[in-house]
Formats: structure tokens, sequence, C-alpha cells
């Protein structure tokens, strides 16, 4: 049943991010060995993730109101690295993908949206594979998981740059456009937290 984490590992990071963008634009610029060490620190950064969040979720639940500060917590920086998109300067390329880079590896390692996913991920799933303090469930999990995120920086990879192309895009319209896209997910989460209190 532990098979299911690759179509969840799939579905987290199938649409556009600075994660996936930051691999598409590694994968067009041919800039191999940066890659191969990025998709090593995304597989290891969302195995830790995963395993962490799921291992701690049985003492942390959904409607805990510690669990509505990490979620308020992670929107903020969601609201911050959307503002940061938006007031980047877009004449410069090199500059672009260095930012494209850096903005990529930061969410890699402090990953604003993560732990959320994974408390309702697990929320859901749990009953299906009682993930509490049993370590070989979980670590399976993080496998398969992990087997479905590298699809989806495959797909990145080899069609991703096919669909900018269409789109007549670049980088730096997507990183304006997932700022609009950061803030107003940011922003929404944020006055809906302080509503429901």
């Amino acid at each position: 049943m532990s098979i299911i984490g690759i179509p969840i590992g799939l579905y987290g990071y199938l649409f556009p991010g600075n994660i996936n963008i930051m691999v598409l634009d590694l994968y067009t610029s041919k800039k191999y060995k940066t890659l191969l060490s990025v998709l090593c620190l995304i597989l290891l950064f969302e195995s830790i993730y995963c395993f962490g969040t799921l291992f701690f979720l049985g003492e942390l639940t959904v409607e805990s109101s510690i669990y509505k500060w990490i979620k308020l917590g992670s929107y903020i920086l969601v609201m911050i690295m959307g503002l940061l998109m938006l007031l980047e300067n877009s004449g410069n390329k090199s500059t672009i993908q260095k930012n494209t880079l850096y903005r990529g590896i930061f969410n890699v390692i402090i990953h604003p949206q993560q732990i959320p996913f994974w408390l309702i991920i697990g929320v859901v799933i749990s009953p299906l594979l009682n993930f509490k303090m049993n370590y070989f469930t979980i670590a399976a999990f993080v496998f398969f998981n992990s087997i479905g995120t590298l699809m989806a920086m495959c797909i990145y990879m080899f069609f991703g740059n096919k669909l900018l192309q269409f789109f007549k895009l670049n980088i730096s319209h997507i990183n304006k456009v997932m700022g609009i896209v950061y803030l107003l997910m940011g922003t929404y989460f944020i006055v809906n937290h302080f509503i429901s209190y």
C-alpha cells in the first residue's frame, strides 16, 4: 500500500513552482553536474519533510493550535517569496538564472508548503497505512514518494521546455505569474487563519 507514495510525490511537484522551474532551467542550460546535485538535494529534503511530518503526525493533529501556527508561518514565507519574485529585475538573464537557482535551493531546504502538505496528506492516508511508530511503513512510503518526486522533475526536464516554447513564455514571466499566485495564496490563507480564530 505504500506504493501510493508515487502518485502523491508526482502530484506534489507537478504544478509549476520555484523548484521545478529551477530544475528546468538547469536542464536547458546543460548544467548537468549542478542538476544532479540539486536533484539529490530535492530528494533528501523531500524525504526528511515527508518522514518527519508523518512520524510526528500522531503527536500533532490538524486541529491543534501548533499546526495552525505552523501553517500561518508557512504562508507568511510563501508571501515573502511571491513579493521577491515580483520585485526581481527582469533585465539581466544571467541574474534571473542565478536568482532562480538560489530561490529554488532555498525552497528545497525551507519549503513553505511541505509541512502543511504532509500533515494534510498524512491525515488522509494514515488510516490506510497506519504510520504511527511504524518505521518500516513510513520508510517504504518515503521511498515511493521519492520516485514520484523524481518523475515530476523528469517531466519538467524533458517536457517543460516544450511547454514553455508552446506558450512563448520565459523564466522571468513564469516568476512574475508564480509571484502573484504565491502572494494571493499566502494572503488568502493568512486572512482565513485570523477569521477562523
